[in-house]
């Protein structure tokens, strides 16, 4: 009893609860903005999971909502995300478009740079001869003082080059990928695996989902490449194309 008196207390070990909660640290209460808790209780017909808030004060303190109810708002939400074929179709051919067009300007700006760069060696070529064919003082200083400032404008040029990429990555490594998972992620929601579900909230949403315990998950902030899809949609609805596929 000594020893227990004297030795630092130990509390008992609290079980891992982190994975069995898809929604645990994304998800915050609707009436006070803080993050909502997750918890488990034991029954006589066995484990209950909830989420509930505990902040003192809150409209919705204390009060519990059950795990699969939340998370399977959540996942109603998610797939209301999913696009269509072809709408992932126009999406790609006009995001290959605007990745070639961006493609083209990179390489139009390092075509230039060159150029001018050549341009530059030719000027500052013939000030030097010029120097060394001019005896007045006043001549050559002012001839040196160009040169001066076209080594300024060459070494832009060169920091220019030095920023654009050599081989500029191509659309199929770096932006196609991005675009296959808006069609693929409602599959991977409903595998089930936590830390698939988990990946695709993340994704999914830019921001934490705000839940009300009586309306259910509000609307949260989309993220790219979703919202970028959204704006496909609405371009095509504008410009007169079929609005229902």
């Amino acid at each position: 009893m000594q020893e227990r008196r004297q030795g630092v207390a130990k509390a008992p070990k609290r079980p891992d609860i982190g994975e069995t909660f898809v929604m645990r640290g994304m998800v915050t209460c609707a009436y006070c903005g803080a993050s909502l808790r997750s918890s488990i209780t034991r029954g006589k017909g066995g484990h209950y999971p909830y989420y509930l808030c505990q902040t003192k004060g809150c409209e919705a303190y204390g009060k519990s909502i059950p795990r699969d109810k939340l998370e399977g708002d959540v996942g109603d939400l998610i797939k209301t995300l999913q696009p269509t074929d072809t709408l992932m179709i126009l999406a790609t051919a006009m995001f290959r478009d605007a990745w070639n067009a961006r493609r083209d300007q990179a390489q139009d700006i390092i075509n230039a740079a060159k150029r001018r760069i050549t341009t530059i060696d030719k000027e500052i070529a013939t000030l030097l001869g010029r120097i060394m064919a001019a005896s007045n003082h006043i001549v050559i200083q002012s001839y040196e003082t160009k040169i001066g400032e076209l080594e300024q404008q060459k070494a832009l040029m060169a920091e220019t080059l030095h920023h654009q990429p050599q081989k500029p990555d191509s659309f199929e490594d770096k932006l196609e990928p991005v675009l296959t998972f808006p069609a693929t992620h409602w599959k991977l929601w409903e595998i089930g695996h936590i830390h698939a579900r988990r990946l695709v909230a993340k994704l999914a949403f830019a921001e934490r989902v705000v839940y009300d315990r009586k309306l259910g998950a509000r609307t949260p902030e989309i993220a790219l490449p979703f919202k970028a899809l959204g704006d496909v949609y609405t371009l095509r609805k504008k410009s007169g194309a079929g609005g229902g596929t």
